[in-house]
């Protein structure tokens, strides 16, 4: 069941942002333009790593479509597979000093280990706001989550904070995140272009409270847009 609540709260909660945050923001890609994000994920308390893959399109210049994936090999107790079909429309375009708006409406499919699959709904109220120049960027995130294996709706929620390091490349992110029935994720660190506006990577370290031990873990992540 950790397992399960794991990939749920990483696909639904605020999914598909800019890496390495996890909550979302309010921009998609650029008309007729593509991405791909990749990600390695590894926990520090027990033998637990994750694999995700996310690319993504904007064909018609306002709406992001976005196909994800995920796989946990773990410990405690097993194996989980994730697989997301999501949707973002931006609402008010963000600009420099300013503020801008989206909504994501999307789909998760969970498989873990020895639990039938479930189709799990939801949807993300994206809000993000420019400052200094956009030296300083903030996102807040309100949406909710049908849990079809616990036949409950969780409410998700995530504030997320990219602030410019070095000018134009280095980009230090720090961000707060969660759901109902969950404690907290604090999670943090840094985004680097190596090609500006094509090839990103970025490294990151976490921590949520859990119980019977906290879930601490670093990232590595890539990002490609063509």
């Amino acid at each position: 069941m950790r397992l399960l609540l794991a990939a749920i709260a990483l696909i639904a909660s605020p999914a598909h942002a800019a890496r390495p945050l996890i909550t979302d923001d309010a921009r998609v890609v650029d008309p007729g333009s593509c991405q791909i994000e990749t990600f390695y994920k590894r926990q520090r308390e027990f033998r637990e790593s994750e694999f995700g893959v996310v690319p993504a399109c904007n064909p018609w210049g306002r709406v992001e479509l976005a196909l994800g994936s995920i796989w946990v090999d773990s410990t405690q107790p097993g194996d989980s597979r994730t697989l997301s079909l999501q949707a973002k429309t931006l609402l008010v375009p963000l600009e420099t000093n300013g503020a801008g708006f989206a909504l994501t409406l999307g789909v998760a499919q969970v498989s873990a280990f020895q639990s039938p699959s479930v189709w799990n709904p939801y949807v993300n109220g994206i809000g993000s706001f420019s400052f200094l120049d956009d030296r300083v960027v903030l996102h807040a995130n309100l949406g909710a989550l049908r849990d079809n294996q616990l036949h409950l709706t969780r409410g998700t929620w995530g504030i997320g904070a990219e602030v410019l390091l070095v000018a134009p490349r280095l980009y230090g992110i720090l961000e707060t995140y969660g759901q109902r029935l969950e404690k907290p994720t604090l999670h943090g660190g840094v985004r680097l272009w190596v090609v500006p506006n094509r090839v990103q990577v970025d490294a990151t370290v976490g921590n949520q409270h859990a119980t019977p031990s906290d879930r601490r873990f670093a990232t590595v992540g890539l990002r490609l847009l063509w």
